[in-house]
């Protein structure tokens, strides 16, 4: 009986950490680390989590993927602590690999493009980091190993209280702009996508391109 149940268990394990779902994770968490590097370059501003943390990094001398890790770290004590079941592999993945991959391809882009760029180049920029962010997030979330330390604040309070989700979240992101701007980070055209557009597009991606990859139907 407990072999069966054993067995049973690592069967649930080994579908949800397919190899498949693992890598999707894992080029979706660098993809949107990419973008980041791109809304440095753009300087429109980025998605409100990304901003505080450029801001901040910016204001205390360390490289926003250092600092992010740091935040990330802080924030998932108090998730451990709160709901371990949203927690997982991808968490881990989010924690890390976004903030130093943005510092690896900030570093790559810099040569690449003007050191102040004009106006058109910059939107460009920008839109091809906001591109990156928003696919990489389908990916990341439609793989679903585990929701990023933010995302998870995002949902316990409402969780836990009678404060809507859309609230809260609203509530979250603007101060993550507000603090992230005061402390000298670009907030624009990128901050206003993000902000606005993330939640008409994602479910989009997800079902149309997301998860036809990721769980295709067997024939």
């Amino acid at each position: 009986m407990e072999k069966s149940k054993g067995r049973a268990l690592w069967e649930r394990v080994r579908g949800r950490y397919s190899a498949r779902r693992v890598a999707a994770m894992l080029a979706a968490v660098i993809v949107m680390g990419i973008g980041v590097g791109l809304f440095v370059r753009g300087s429109m501003g980025a998605d409100p989590y990304s901003t505080l943390n450029l801001g901040v990094s910016s204001k205390i001398g360390m490289s926003f993927g250092a600092w992010q890790a740091i935040l990330n770290i802080v924030l998932l004590v108090a998730v451990v602590f709160a709901d371990r079941s949203m927690l997982g592999l991808g968490t881990v993945g989010n924690m890390f690999l976004v903030g130093f991959s943005a510092d690896v391809f900030g570093a790559v882009f810099g040569p690449l493009f003007p050191a102040e760029p004009g106006i058109p180049l910059r939107l460009l920029l920008t839109l091809l980091g906001v591109a990156c962010q928003l696919v990489g997030c389908s990916f990341y979330v439609t793989a679903d190993l585990g929701m990023a330390p933010y995302d998870c604040v995002s949902y316990l309070v409402p969780n836990r209280t009678r404060i809507p989700f859309r609230v809260w979240r609203i509530f979250l992101d603007v101060i993550c702009v507000a603090v992230g701007f005061l402390c000298g980070a670009a907030v624009g055209v990128g901050t206003l996508i993000m902000a606005f557009g993330t939640g008409p597009l994602l479910p989009v991606l997800n079902e149309r391109v997301a998860k036809p990859i990721l769980f295709p139907k067997k024939k």
